[in-house]
């Protein structure tokens, strides 16, 4: 075999080999055409995801009801409790008999007879005790004041993240019922071991009935539902 006709061969090989490379880089455009369109689709629903999807920013604390929200029943002078007249968490007027009761005279013995009234018109929550017997002076009953105005102090027991507002959306929740309401008054500033005093106007009156001084409370602090654009700016 002649030079000429090896450096032929071997430049039709050489040129075989390029054709086949030429064929894979054709191949090239339609992968990159995908990617950007792929890239086009995330970026455009990423996009549409920061300025239209909302996420709700409330937070929900513990809460204890203030004892400024209630006028206590007491007597000067020990008492047996014989009877309850009105159930617990009922609407009474003011003078309404509410409770039988036994004076406990010099000899600690029930003797007088008596009724325990209403004060005033409220509702009516009898007094968390073990006993009958009440000690003086200490309360056999308690009275919520629900006013017109249907404002109660609540403490909050822990920080809020963010700081409450005069205006905001409230719920409480009691025993899986759901009082709406909206903060009316900020009292100082959130204090370790005490909490946070506020007040807030309830929409209804439905559910006070479960406002018991024992009751188990917690407060739902709404915010204005924001878009993730809105939360990061």
């Amino acid at each position: 075999m002649s030079i000429i006709n090896m450096f032929r061969k071997e430049a039709l090989r050489h040129q075989y080999k390029s054709q086949e490379f030429g064929n894979s880089v054709i191949k090239q455009p339609s992968i990159i055409n995908n990617s950007i369109i792929a890239l086009c689709i995330i970026i455009i629903v990423t996009t549409l995801t920061i300025q239209f999807v909302t996420l709700s920013t409330s937070q929900t604390y513990d809460v204890v009801l203030g004892a400024d929200n209630y006028y206590p029943l007491a007597m000067s002078k020990a008492v047996v409790i014989s009877q309850q007249l009105v159930t617990e968490g009922a609407l009474v007027s003011k003078d309404q008999p509410l409770a039988n009761i036994n004076i406990i005279n010099e000899l600690e013995q029930a003797d007088e007879q008596r009724y325990l009234r209403a004060s005033k018109a409220g509702i009516y929550f009898q007094s968390q005790t073990n006993s009958t017997i009440v000690p003086a002076y200490q309360a056999i009953g308690y009275l919520l004041d629900n006013s017109i105005l249907n404002d109660f102090s609540l403490w909050l027991q822990q920080e809020p993240r963010k700081p409450v507002r005069i205006g905001q959306s409230v719920n409480i929740i009691i025993n899986q019922q759901v009082i709406e309401g909206r903060v009316s008054m900020i009292v100082g500033s959130f204090v370790a071991g005490k909490g946070q005093k506020i007040l807030v106007t309830f929409s209804s009156t439905r559910h006070l009935s479960l406002l018991s001084p024992t009751s188990s409370l917690q407060i739902k602090l709404n915010e204005q539902p924001k878009t993730i654009a809105q939360l990061l700016l």
